[in-house]
């Protein structure tokens, strides 16, 4: 039988408890919200839960309007920090943003960047308001490359954003009856030929607020930027789930059809379902006129003799129904491009007219 002195076990329960408060002095902050002191200024933070080197979290840092708060901030983008971000909002030292201010905040995301697992490629800015009209510094930041730069109730107002900035994503999200949604709209014209993607979207009816009703399409959009997917959990059409119901809808019109979209939700992490809803979809000519083709997406796990009979072979598909539901293209396969996707598309589109500035 072993047997251990009381003094010995004391000894390796102190020894223990050591070791456990050294591995927690590692975790330089604590999971959930806090608030800490970083760089001069105050800083709210939402850390997700087990975070680790080997599932490293993304960062999103959100500036605040002329006198608001770093706390409103950090609530407005609570539901981010499940989704495995980290929420970094600072508070500026006055009412609005210096360029002092903007200095530590750059030393603040290098800080948190040494500091906790994160990916320093999965950076994103956001500013809101004043803190839009400040963004500029940060977003096309020669260090930090960001991923995706968003101005919400507020936009870019101009110059030459540095070659890298081709690879980014740009967002401006503001009210519809904002002042500043004009500036917002421009942000458009003014990035289009410099970054990769950019959108511009609205909140019908709100003024000069946080656009809330957006959250859920700026949530999954920053995600599909760095590269996250799920298997027809796309949000770059309103789509429907009824292929009559799209057909009856289509019916109803002089001209049209039914755009689908076929996919294996059982299909994780499956690179040409991410190729075509991170960025075919996203594609601002193929959203143009896949939007005017009653856009319906069918999981082969349920409608998968449904698909058969049209024709779907692999997965994923794009199908254009016309008016009869007869298959007028379908692309699949080798032929599931870009260009032919775009091709299909218009051609079933009732104005096939690009948009302005396209």
């Amino acid at each position: 039988m072993l047997r251990i002195a009381l003094p010995a076990i004391l000894l390796l329960c102190l020894l223990s408890t050591s070791v456990v408060l050294a591995e927690d002095e590692k975790a330089a902050y604590p999971a959930g919200r806090s608030t800490q002191q970083i760089e001069g200024l105050k800083v709210e933070l939402g850390v997700p839960a087990g975070l680790v080197k080997d599932k490293p979290a993304s960062l999103a840092v959100v500036l605040h309007g002329a006198g608001g708060s770093a706390t409103g901030m950090a609530a407005a983008m609570r539901e981010w920090v499940p989704e495995h971000y980290v929420v970094c909002a600072p508070k500026s030292s006055g009412q609005v943003w210096s360029d002092s201010d903007i200095g530590k905040v750059k030393k603040i995301i290098q800080h948190l960047l040494a500091s906790l697992p994160i990916d320093k490629t999965k950076l994103h800015v956001v500013g809101y308001s004043n803190g839009g009209w400040s963004l500029p510094p940060l977003a096309f930041d020669d260090d930090l490359k960001p991923r995706t730069a968003t101005w919400v109730g507020s936009g870019f107002r101009g110059g030459s954003p540095p070659k890298w900035a081709a690879s980014m994503g740009v967002l401006a999200l503001a009210g519809s009856r904002d002042a500043n949604a004009t500036s917002a709209r421009e942000t458009v014209k003014l990035l289009r030929k410099s970054v990769d993607v950019v959108e511009a979207r609205f909140q019908t009816g709100l003024g000069h607020q946080w656009p809330g009703e957006l959250m859920p399409y700026f949530r999954w959009w920053t995600g599909a930027r760095e590269g996250r997917c799920a298997p027809g959990v796309d949000m770059n059409f309103a789509w429907g789930t009824d292929q009559a119901a799209a057909l009856q809808a289509a019916g109803r019109e002089k001209k049209g059809g039914v755009f689908v979209y076929a996919y294996k939700s059982d299909a994780t992490d499956h690179t040409p379902t991410k190729l075509l809803q991170n960025e075919v979809f996203m594609n601002p000519l193929v959203r143009h006129y896949g939007a005017q083709l009653h856009p319906t997406k069918l999981d082969a796990v349920a409608h998968g003799e449904a698909l058969a009979a049209l024709g779907v072979t692999s997965y994923p598909a794009v199908l254009v129904l016309k008016k009869d539901g007869k298959v007028r293209k379908i692309l699949q396969g080798k032929t599931l491009s870009e260009r032919k996707i775009l091709a299909a598309l218009r051609s079933g589109a009732p104005n096939k007219k690009k948009p302005e500035g396209y």
